[in-house]
This record gives C-alpha cells, sequence and structure tokens, in this order.
C-alpha cells in the first residue's frame, strides 16, 4: 500500500502544482480587476440603483400594494392567492430549466473559462462563486415577492405575522429549488431539458385537475404554505418542511451537476454572452438579442414553397403566408413560444377590458409587452423587408407591399390566438370559485365581444408597432454623446429610451384602447388608432428614406 502511495504521488504533484498556479493565476485577475473600479465608480453605481430603486421601483410598488389592499382586491387574493402561488413555482422551475441551456448560472467570461475549465480541478470549486450569487439572488427575489403579499394580507387582517414570516421562508426555499432548476438546465441536453419541462407543465395539470395529490407535489406545499389564517396549521408545518428537504436536495445536488458541466458548452455560452454583451453596449440591442436567436434545425422537409413555385392557391399572399409559417416551424420551441404568447395576450385583455381603476393599466401594459414579444417570432419577414428596402425589388413588389404580405402571418396567428385566450379567461372568470370579484363578474355578463374587439384592435397595433421596430435601424451616433447633468452623464438614459421605443408605443396603444373599452367609451379607442395611424406614417417615412 506505501509502495503504491508512493509510486502515484510523483505523477500527481506536477498537476496539483498547475492546478494551484491556474487558481492563483485567476485570483490576482480577480483581484487586479476590482481594484480597477475606483471609489467613484462603486458610489455612482450604488447611486445609480438608490435612484431607480426610490423613482422607478418603489411608486410601482406602492401602487401594487394600495391596489391589492383594497377589500375587493385583498378578497381576490385570498382566493387566488394558493393558485396563483403554486402556478408561479411551477412555472418558474420550467423556465429555468429552459433558461440553462441559453445561460446557465456558471458563466464566467471566456478568458476565465478558458483558465478554469481546461484543468483538473472540479468545476465545483472553480465554478462556485458566480452559482452562489445566483442562488443567493432567486432565494431573496422570491422572499421579497412572498413577503410584498404576505404583509398586504397582514394589512387587511387576513393572515397573521406568524404565517407571513413562513411564507416569505417559502418563497426563498422556492428561490434556492428554482437555482438548483438553473443549473440542471445547463447541465442537461436539449431532449432532456425538453422532457424536464414538460414533466414539470404535466405535474402542475395534474395537481390542478386532481387537488388531492397536493400532499405529493411541490406545488401543493406551497399553496398551502399560503398565509390565510391567524395561526400556522400542521399541514402548513409540513408542507414548509417539506419544501426545506427539497431545497436541500437542490443544494446537494448543484455540486454534482457542476462537476458534470462541459467546458466547450461553457465557453460557447461565456463567448456568446461576451458578445451579446458588447453589442447591448453599444446601443444595438437588435444585434445582441439576434446571438440567442434558435438556429432552424428541424423541419428541413417541408417546403416554403408548393408546386409550380407557389402560385396556386392565394397568390403571392398565399406563397408569403406559407413561407413564414414554414419558416417559423422549423424553429418548434420559437412557434409554441408565440401561440402561448399571444393567448396569453388575449386572457390578459381579457381581465384588463373587465377590470377597473389602475388594474386596468397594470394588465393592459402586460399584455402589450407579453403580445410584442410574442409576435416576434412571426415578424422575421418585417427584418427581412428591412433589409432590402435599398436594394433592387427583387420579387418584383415594393417594399411597402413586401411588408404587407409578411404582415399576414402575424395578424392571423395573433387574431386567432389572442382571441381563443379571450375566451378562456371569460371561462375561467364564470366558472372559477374566484367569480365573486367585481371585474370577473363585469367580463363574464357583459359579453365577449368588447374583449374579443380589443384582442383583434390590439393585435393590429401590436403588428404596426412590430413593422416600425423592424425599420428603425441601427442606433444613431448623436444619441452616443454625453449629456452632463447634475445627477452625471445621462446618456445612457437616452439609449435606454431609443432601445425601448417600441416596447413604449406597445404599452401606450394597447393601454388607452384597452382603458377606453373597459370605460364603455369610444374616444380612447379612436386616440389609439390615431396613434396607430401617426406610428404607420413614420414607418412609410423610414422606408422610403431608405
Amino acid at each position: 500500500m506505501t509502495e503504491a502511495t508512493t509510486s502515484i504521488r510523483p505523477e500527481r504533484a506536477p498537476r496539483a502544482r498547475e492546478t494551484a498556479a491556474v487558481l492563483r493565476a485567476v485570483r490576482v485577475i480577480r483581484r487586479a480587476r476590482s481594484e480597477g473600479r475606483s471609489r467613484g465608480d462603486v458610489a455612482y453605481a450604488v447611486y445609480a440603483g438608490v435612484m431607480v430603486a426610490a423613482i422607478v421601483v418603489a411608486p410601482i410598488l406602492r401602487t401594487i400594494v394600495l391596489y391589492l389592499a383594497e377589500p375587493a382586491a385583498s378578497a381576490v387574493l385570498v382566493a387566488v392567492g394558493p393558485a396563483v402561488s403554486a402556478t408561479v413555482f411551477a412555472l418558474g422551475c420550467a423556465a429555468f430549466v429552459a433558461l440553462g441551456g441559453v445561460r446557465g448560472p456558471a458563466l464566467l467570461t471566456p478568458f476565465l473559462t478558458l483558465a478554469v475549465a481546461g484543468n483538473g480541478h472540479p468545476r465545483r470549486r472553480t465554478m462556485a462563486r458566480p452559482v452562489v450569487r445566483a442562488v443567493l439572488a432567486l432565494a431573496v427575489a422570491g422572499a421579497a415577492a412572498a413577503l410584498l403579499v404576505a404583509l398586504v394580507l397582514v394589512s387587511v387582517g387576513s393572515a397573521s405575522v406568524g404565517g407571513a414570516v413562513a411564507f416569505a421562508g417559502a418563497g426563498a426555499l422556492v428561490g434556492v429549488v428554482c437555482g438548483g432548476c438553473w443549473v440542471l438546465g445547463q447541465r442537461a441536453s436539449t431532449a432532456v431539458r425538453a422532457a424536464i419541462v414538460s414533466g414539470v407543465l404535466a405535474s402542475w395539470a395534474l395537481w390542478a385537475a386532481a387537488p388531492g395529490v397536493s400532499a405529493v407535489l411541490p406545488w401543493g406545499w406551497i399553496a398551502a404554505v399560503f398565509p390565510a389564517g391567524d395561526v400556522l396549521s400542521l399541514g402548513q408545518s409540513f408542507a414548509l418542511g417539506a419544501l426545506g428537504v427539497l431545497a436541500a436536495a437542490a443544494l446537494a445536488a448543484i455540486p454534482l451537476l457542476l462537476d458534470g458541466l462541459r467546458g466547450p458548452a461553457l465557453l460557447a455560452q461565456a463567448q456568446r454572452w461576451q458578445a451579446a454583451g458588447t453589442l447591448a453596449f453599444t446601443g444595438d440591442l437588435a444585434m445582441a438579442m439576434g446571438e440567442f436567436r434558435a438556429v432552424p434545425r428541424r423541419g428541413r422537409g417541408l417546403a416554403a414553397l408548393g408546386r409550380g413555385g407557389g402560385r396556386r392557391g392565394g397568390g403571392l399572399v398565399g406563397v408569403f403566408a406559407r413561407r413564414d409559417l414554414v419558416g417559423s416551424l422549423r424553429t418548434p420551441a420559437r412557434f409554441v413560444l408565440a401561440c402561448a404568447g399571444c393567448l396569453g395576450f388575449g386572457l390578459l385583455i381579457a381581465v384588463a377590458v373587465g377590470a377597473s381603476g389602475v388594474a386596468v393599466w397594470i394588465a393592459a401594459c402586460a399584455a402589450a409587452i407579453v403580445g410584442f414579444l410574442a409576435l416576434g417570432v412571426w415578424s422575421d419577414g418585417f427584418r427581412h423587408a428591412a433589409e432590402v428596402a435599398s436594394a433592387p425589388p427583387l420579387y418584383g413588389v415594393s417594399t411597402l407591399r413586401l411588408i404587407g404580405l409578411h404582415a399576414v402571418l402575424p395578424v392571423f396567428g395573433g387574431v386567432v390566438f389572442s382571441a381563443v385566450g379571450v375566451v378562456v379567461g371569460a371561462v375561467l372568470s364564470g366558472l372559477a370559485p374566484w367569480s365573486v370579484a367585481p371585474w370577473s363578474l363585469a367580463l363574464w355578463h357583459f359579453a365577449l365581444w368588447p374583449a374579443l374587439a380589443a384582442a383583434v384592435l390590439g393585435v393590429l397595433l401590436l403588428v404596426l408597432v412590430r413593422i416600425y421596430d423592424s425599420t428603425k435601424g441601427p442606433l444613431p451616433q448623436e444619441l452616443m454623446a454625453p449629456v452632463p447633468t447634475p445627477a452625471g452623464d445621462a446618456s445612457a438614459l437616452v439609449v435606454a429610451a431609443w432601445q425601448a421605443d417600441a416596447v413604449i408605443l406597445s404599452c401606450v396603444l394597447v393601454g388607452v384602447m384597452a382603458a377606453s373599452v373597459a370605460g364603455g367609451s369610444i374616444g380612447g379607442v379612436l386616440a389609439a388608432v390615431g396613434l396607430g395611424v401617426v406610428v404607420g406614417w413614420m414607418t412609410r417615412r423610414r422606408i422610403l428614406v431608405r
């Protein structure tokens, strides 16, 4: 035994010394980078964070708390809180598993990845720091969100302080579990990630359809911990303990998952995010997002053109509609997300039309953002038309007509799936146990036509904004000029406003339209249509300038 041990040690010693030298070099680089940040940079970052929290975050949180503290809203919160908590938990786990394939928590710069991924040191040590930060951030975010809801219930007398603390702890445990799912998604292959996401969603559907299985599913545990009483019951204590065991299992599995990460995959993610960060820093957000666009790998057997060049059955309209549909089907995950996003847009429009007060704008803005992102999957044709606007007309049609031909798929798909979402929202509001809410009764008894009309008009407006955004072009260099203010350089705010103008326009158009329909007035609808005409005129001017 002694001879074998002594014969192995000389072989391991050079490798151990090489690994230690690499780790020392990594520490030196990190120390140099941290020392390179001056105290002024750190102070400015802290100042910017505090100002954003005070000016943007605090008013939004105050508005949400005041709205949820109203008697009608708090009654709805108590009724739907457990179901919503379980749904958010399930969707969060599925989303983080899927996100791991694009951007995992174990992420360093390409240089550091090359330095630590190619040595023999276990990755549970070399990749521990970013993973610990990510899990802690998720735990804090989960606890903060749960505590916000719990404090609202405590303020209205629907829950005790102990129940609020227990729910906040459950939120932290949920964040830890989501962190484990994130690492799992980074470690697993594409097929395994798809299977895990499908399994999570199937278990959530089983929990929703059969409440009797709540005791054995994590979604039932978080629903049981939701604060809705004076004391913490035995079932809530058991559910909290079960969540604790699940979080401990996730923490125990993270080192094993980190050791299984492959060096080429880590380097590919690091290079992609560095390129995206560089493009985003220079103001080219469209190119930065393009770094993460899925590459078509499936559906190669689907013909984009029919027999005879696709001239039969609909002419050019049918040709371009089929071409865009086949192109989107070649990335199935994006296609499914587009359908689900348009369905969610219709559901949120149904909620906005039936709501009142500030809830109309909250639901409408959420619907606008979801719909704008969902329609982006079917808007590749707009980007193609914008790119060839300055070239000779290869298809024998003008640029404006080319954009109109590419608008067939997003308009048709958006209208169909958003209408389905409106119907789903109406059914849920009429059949669910929380239908005692004023907005749900109004939606169910007022009929579906206002919500359907708002959804269709909203889709048309969002498609118009998508065309406007596709023809925007690169960031003008004059916007990068310094903007001196007493608080410092504000050029970053100008660039951010230029990048987010399409999202802001979407929220304004859909919000004005939904608020008008909810109030039974036609003035807001006409105003939204008028703003849409202005956006169309600006888009046409951009195309003609090219």
